[in-house]
């Protein structure tokens, strides 16, 4: 995750900025139903990292990896297969936006 706002939801990640130069990274420990329900109330509440099942933890590089054949998902569409590897490029885009009166 690079900032607080995840699928049109506010504050998922309270931390997260746009501009924090870092990803906001999740493992759910357990995805039996009910932890799989109380992880995402927790997620709903803005306090997943919190959640007794989930490691949380910020980087600026992660590689992922799986012994088995796991394609991603890049914002909707099906990415490359694992293993991959994510970098933040920190001001890497410039974004020209309208001064504010």
């Amino acid at each position: 995750v690079l900032t607080n706002s995840v699928g049109g939801f506010e504050n998922l990640i309270p931390d997260a900025a746009v501009d924090d130069g870092l990803l906001h990274c999740f493992i759910i420990l357990d995805l039996s139903i009910f932890n799989t329900i109380t992880a995402s109330i927790s997620l709903l509440l803005g306090t997943l990292k919190d959640h007794k099942d989930v490691v949380y933890f910020t980087a600026h590089n992660v590689s992922v990896s799986s012994p088995e054949t796991v394609r991603t998902n890049v914002d909707g569409e099906e990415g490359p297969t694992l293993p991959i590897t994510l970098s933040v490029l920190p001001r890497h885009i410039q974004v020209i936006v309208p001064e504010m009166d």
